[in-house]
């Protein structure tokens, strides 16, 4: 099936001095997207004047993995050098208020569990993650299956209104894990690679996952379980990030090929490729209005209108 001819974006932003290693926009009312740098630095970008209006050096010298909103004013960041940090709005700037030191090392960042006021990063032991008191930044408990030999965590993903979470491994599994309970409830191999890369949306109960092949997964969270869904062979291999859209009708992939390609959730349908960067592309984030982000090591970032 032949690919429609890709749009141009609406928009880039320049300036970062280094190769963008996550996107987060903010909430609508303020108009902000903030851009993590493998320099550890985070960018603040102003998107009606499309210029940085400040930085905050969270893990300098270590790439930024993960930014999240706790609350519209309150802020965390989770680097390469394995120490989080949180950060509270005041007057115009951001000023940190707290953080954690894992001594983590890799590539997996952390998600929050809003059902339990909980904070999920990786930890020091391997295929293991460490729960965190949102509110103290104390350590609560770890989570690990001490069964399988599943490697480092490589992904995380949070579902909405639940207690529940995946995790993608070194070994090729994603495994779905239940906070309240402490315990896996069920693993699945996709991969002989690392799973570098998945999302999941609630409302469509569709997960989608990637790795170095040229291979895309779906899945589907029934009852407890992980429900292999159907297989997608790509041109070209290397994943780095997926979205899926929050109205659920689409989804998108980063790819090392230095695209981001564009597919519908329902069928599964590819329907366009964004080649703009020259390089390849490291992050993803849709604004609630469906304004696409993509982040590239070739340091620049794209904004898109689809569909």
């Amino acid at each position: 099936m032949s690919v429609p001819g890709p749009p141009d974006p609406v928009f880039t932003l320049r300036g970062s001095g280094s190769p963008i290693t996550y996107l987060k926009f903010s909430d609508p009312s303020t108009q902000q997207l903030f851009s993590g740098s493998e320099d550890g630095t985070v960018h603040i970008w102003d998107l009606k004047t499309h210029r940085s209006k400040g930085t905050l050096k969270t893990s300098p010298g270590q790439s930024v993995l993960w930014i999240e909103f706790i609350s519209s004013d309150q802020l965390v960041t989770f680097g390469k050098d394995g120490v989080a940090h949180t950060y509270k709005a005041a007057d115009g700037s951001w000023e940190q208020t707290g953080e954690i030191r894992t001594s983590a090392m890799g590539f997996c960042g952390g998600i929050i569990l809003r059902q339990d006021n909980l904070l999920a990063l990786p930890s020091n032991k391997t295929s293991a993650i460490d729960l965190y008191d949102l509110k103290s930044l104390q350590k609560v408990r770890s989570l690990f299956d001490s069964s399988s030999k599943l490697g480092m965590t490589m992904s995380i993903k949070s579902i909405a209104d639940s207690s529940q979470f995946f995790v993608g491994y070194e070994d090729g599994s994603i495994g779905l894990w239940d906070s309240k309970h402490s315990e896996i409830l069920d693993r699945t191999k996709f991969f002989e690679e690392c799973v570098m890369c998945q999302d999941y949306s609630s409302g469509a109960n569709l997960g989608v996952c990637g790795s170095p092949s040229n291979m895309l997964f779906t899945w589907n969270r029934t009852e407890n379980q992980i429900m292999k869904g159907s297989s997608l062979e790509i041109k070209n291999p290397g994943f780095n990030d997926i979205r899926i859209r929050g109205d659920h009708k689409i989804f998108a992939t980063a790819g090392w090929d230095h695209t981001v390609r564009i597919f519908g959730v329902k069928k599964l349908r590819p329907l366009a490729v964004l080649t703009y960067h020259k390089d390849s592309v490291q992050c993803l984030d849709f604004s609630r209005d469906n304004m696409l982000a993509c982040g590239s090591k070739d340091q620049h970032i794209s904004l898109w209108k689809i569909y």
